[in-house]
């Protein structure tokens, strides 16, 4: 009785990935696919989408084609993996055609192409914006049940990205590599616990924060250093010296609502949040002494030796601040490009063993370039 028990909660387990109706015995189709980013473009940070147009090709095999007549095929007639782009934003201009491919064995591989263009939707991890490196996805699923269909990535030729025709030059650079990795996706249509395969292409771009660097993030640092300037003044005269510090912490303030601009609304800090908010926290503890030390005025001696030796504290505070987060910024910055740097050259290797015919334009230009971004570029 124990015997019989396990294959029957097998099957259970199978049919509730299926949609009502669908059956688990139908023997399971393979699907190499193979992407080509032509081009990229309009990544915007504010809305987390892009545009690109891509070329994708998908192949397997079809038994019932290896003795028939090629030259008129009905193809409602035979096998379709009923492919979609997940992740699309709007209507998408595609163009599909089907060709068949017989091997030397005789046996007939269905091979489609699509030209899409569109926009696309990404999900951006901001935590680290300005210094951040993004993946670029495209989401393909199938209509049909994880038993029936399993998509995976072509083992003859690989995916690649067109970096020459990458538009947004002056805000990203463009890693010349496409990953490819297999996922299961819920099906909308029908209850959630009814999965459909899926495969993700992901390309890789690393954003060039030389803008934020200079125009944000450098003047904010001068706003906050002018708060020294303020022990300039005569610390019996305190009302001047908390104004002055007013002013600055106002148009940090400035500074601010034109940085929360770049990125949508978050849930969370990114690095610019993160700089502005202490600079700010700076300069709010300067007017908070501003406005203690009038609590010594009656003792002129200890009250000028305590602004003295608070002068030299709050440079030694705004020096460590300002060190801390230029190495806690460049050390984690490096670490990434030196893991994306990695699935580069894991990417080469791979393109290295296919069939010369096969490999995608080498790029040494792009590549040298492209290894010059740093976290102040």
């Amino acid at each position: 009785m124990g015997d019989q028990s396990m294959p029957e909660a097998s099957a259970a387990a199978i049919e509730e990935l299926l949609p009502p109706g669908v059956g688990a015995s139908s023997k399971k189709r393979h699907v190499s696919l193979k992407i080509v980013f032509l081009k990229i473009s309009n990544i915007d940070t504010i809305k987390e989408e892009y545009s690109a147009d891509i070329f994708l090709s998908a192949r397997w095999r079809e038994p019932a084609l290896d003795r028939t007549n090629k030259e008129k095929i009905k193809w409602e007639s035979y096998f379709d993996p009923m492919l979609n782009i997940q992740n699309n934003i709007g209507e998408l201009k595609q163009t599909t055609w089907r060709e068949l491919q017989t091997e030397a064995g005789g046996e007939t591989y269905v091979i489609e192409r699509r030209r899409v263009k569109g926009k696309f939707f990404e999900k951006l991890e901001l935590q680290d914006f300005p210094f951040d490196i993004q993946d670029l996805s495209i989401l393909i699923t199938s209509e049909s049940p994880p038993t029936d269909v399993e998509l995976m990535e072509f083992n003859s030729t690989v995916s690649h990205v067109n970096v020459d025709s990458f538009v947004d030059q002056q805000e990203w650079g463009l890693y010349d590599f496409v990953v490819g990795e297999q996922r299961l996706t819920p099906n909308e249509y029908s209850s959630v616990k009814y999965k459909r395969p899926g495969f993700v292409f992901r390309c890789c771009a690393v954003r060039r924060v030389g803008y934020f660097t200079w125009n944000i993030m450098l003047v904010i640092a001068m706003i906050s250093s002018l708060a020294f300037a303020t022990f300039s003044v005569d610390r019996k005269l305190p009302q001047n010296r908390l104004q002055l510090t007013f002013t600055l912490v106002l148009t940090m303030v400035t500074f601010k609502f034109v940085a929360s601009q770049s990125v949508p609304k978050l849930s969370y800090l990114t690095y610019l949040d993160r700089y502005i908010l202490l600079s700010m926290s700076f300069l709010f503890l300067v007017c908070c002494w501003h406005a203690v030390v009038t609590l010594y005025n009656h003792d002129d001696a200890i009250a000028g030796l305590m602004d003295y030796y608070a002068f030299f504290t709050f440079v030694g505070v705004y020096l460590f601040g300002q060190l801390t987060f230029l190495l806690i910024v460049g050390t984690k910055f490096l670490i990434k490009k030196k893991q994306k740097e990695r699935t580069e050259e894991e990417y080469q290797k791979k393109v290295e063993s296919m069939p010369m015919e096969e490999r995608p334009q080498k790029r040494k230009r792009r590549r040298k370039h492209l290894m010059k971004i740093t976290p102040f570029t």
